[in-house]
């Protein structure tokens, strides 16, 4: 299990640390781990998840992935 400082889970999505900390402290970002009074960290399957659950569809891959689901039995 690999433990990201926030400056480490930062660079990793590529945004300023302090962006990561507001998207936190609106209750919007990846879930944080309390190592210490005064040290926090995200697991790195946590800032995964986070950012999966961020993604959106590119144009026209909605469109692709309904037409190819089969069509419900009615």
């Amino acid at each position: 299990m690999q433990v990201l400082s926030l400056n480490e889970a930062a660079r990793r999505v590529n945004i300023a640390r302090r962006t990561l900390e507001r998207s936190i402290a609106l209750g919007e970002g990846p879930a944080v781990v309390e190592l210490s009074a005064r040290r926090r960290g995200i697991l790195a399957t946590d800032l995964d998840a986070w950012l999966l659950k961020r993604r959106r569809p590119a144009p026209g891959e909605a469109v692709e992935k309904a037409r190819a689901a089969p069509a419900g039995d009615e």
